[in-house]
């Protein structure tokens, strides 16, 4: 007796368990990424200052080493960027918990315009050190 020439159920079977199961490593991997966004609160007034919120939403606690506020103008490769606002050399890491955000207030003497007549058809970049990998480059106006 022959045995019948058909499809092997088992592999076949094997075959999409497999594939599900990468799929659902894809997922986690993805969901795991390193993610950071910036945000802000701007005002005109000197005394309550302008706020700019840095947001971990990741699922790991990053550690911020150092940041720049920048004026930005033209598209890359050609962008020219022009320091405005920096923590100093004697800044300090700041720890950002996972799925939360640190504010930094510009307030009196650190405050900045940020009107269409400041910027002058600029926008305004914030670049972000982050331990363990390179600097980030967010828009954060403009």
């Amino acid at each position: 007796m022959s045995e019948p020439t058909g499809i092997n159920y088992i592999a076949w079977w094997g075959a999409a368990l497999s594939t599900m199961l990468a799929l659902v490593k894809l997922w986690e991997l993805w969901n795991a990424r390193f993610r950071i966004e910036v945000g802000y609160n701007f005002t005109s007034e000197p005394d309550i200052g302008n706020e700019v919120f840095v947001r971990n939403l990741s699922s790991k606690p990053i550690i911020l080493s150092y940041w720049e506020l920048l004026y930005g103008s033209g598209f890359w490769p050609f962008r020219k960027l022009e320091e405005f606002e920096s923590p100093g050399p004697d800044a300090s890491d700041i720890r950002i918990e996972a799925h939360s955000s640190e504010i930094f207030t510009f307030a009196e003497a650190s405050h900045f315009a940020w009107g269409y007549k400041a910027l002058q058809g600029r926008k305004i970049y914030m670049r972000l050190h982050v331990a363990g990998r390179r600097p980030v480059l967010k828009k954060l106006y403009g």
